[in-house]
């Protein structure tokens, strides 16, 4: 049984680099038109044969919004969830070629004032946002538009598929650190809020026993409270920002007002609430456009 789940996980492996692949080649070499609808159809495959992934996903909405959306209407939302999976894989590859003024073509920017006035400060700013939208382009276009900014990103499972999306990141402008070791990270995180950039940290998933528990969905969560505290001692800016996807497949970056702390002098409170209301913020989103997070094949409840 042991060596069974062994080679199904390296086949579900060569399978998703080799998709990768097919999904880059077909970018290169087709229109853009053709290169969404290949994307498509291989989102669409994946979410009949990935079924873990299925599952968990249509578990997911059933608990965050059941109560708002029919069985069906849940389906679509799960299908539009992997459709948006494969358009980050799209625009990842696509993107980091674009010049200035096709990236300002592309990606309309609302509340660009209040990333400026956060700046204003001094301190850096803390981009709190989610795994929604293609969400790998949020930190291209802030460098196009002159910000130095870095993105805070967890070690994907396969590697390969890791080392290719990177690698396209980092193409595009794109700086990264990887949140272990946890003592690199945060001396990294420090450095470059010390440096008055910004840094970008999805707030939107479980973090186990390592997290702190939260609302999130009406339901108890685990979410990882560093950023919180980040803010807390450095003095750093909170601000929300996320990208999401238009119809005609363009995208609107949004650029929430800072949080305003709230600050008690008692930390262990102080982290707790002000991580709540981050969430909050995250959760309005993710409420706004469900079939553009693509976190719900992730397990954010324990029961």
């Amino acid at each position: 049984m042991a060596m069974k789940k062994i080679i199904k996980k390296k086949v579900v492996s060569l399978l998703s680099v080799l998709g990768l692949q097919v999904l880059i080649g077909t970018i290169r070499f087709s229109p853009r038109g053709i290169a969404y609808f290949v994307g498509s159809i291989l989102s669409r495959v994946y979410y009949f044969c990935a079924n873990k992934n299925r599952k968990i996903a249509l578990m997911n909405l059933n608990r965050a919004m059941g109560d708002s959306f029919s069985s069906a209407e849940l389906k679509l939302i799960a299908k539009q969830s992997f459709n948006t999976m494969g358009h980050i894989v799209l625009d990842t590859v696509r993107y980091k070629d674009f010049s200035k003024q096709q990236l300002a073509a592309s990606i309309e920017i609302q509340g660009i004032e209040h990333l400026e006035r956060a700046l204003s400060k001094g301190k850096g700013v803390i981009g709190a946002s989610a795994h929604l939208g293609s969400f790998t382009l949020m930190g291209g276009m802030l460098t196009s538009l002159g910000y130095k900014s870095t993105f805070v990103a967890r070690h994907a499972r396969n590697k390969r598929v890791e080392k290719i999306m990177m690698g396209f990141c980092r193409q595009a402008g794109q700086k990264v650190i990887f949140n272990r070791p946890i003592v690199t990270c945060m001396r990294r995180c420090i450095q470059t809020l010390s440096r008055n950039h910004v840094l970008i940290i999805e707030m939107d998933q479980n973090f186990g026993t390592e997290g702190l528990q939260i609302n999130f969905f009406g339901r108890a969560a685990k979410v990882a409270s560093g950023p919180i505290k980040l803010a807390l001692s450095t003095k750093a800016a909170l601000v929300p920002m996320f990208i999401v996807r238009k119809k005609d497949n363009n995208h609107i970056l949004k650029i929430e007002p800072q949080v305003e702390l709230d600050i008690s002098g008692d930390m262990e409170r102080d982290v707790k609430v002000n991580l709540q209301n981050t969430i909050d913020i995250i959760e309005k989103y993710i409420r706004q456009y469900p079939g553009q997070w693509v976190n719900w094949i992730h397990k954010q409840w324990e029961v």
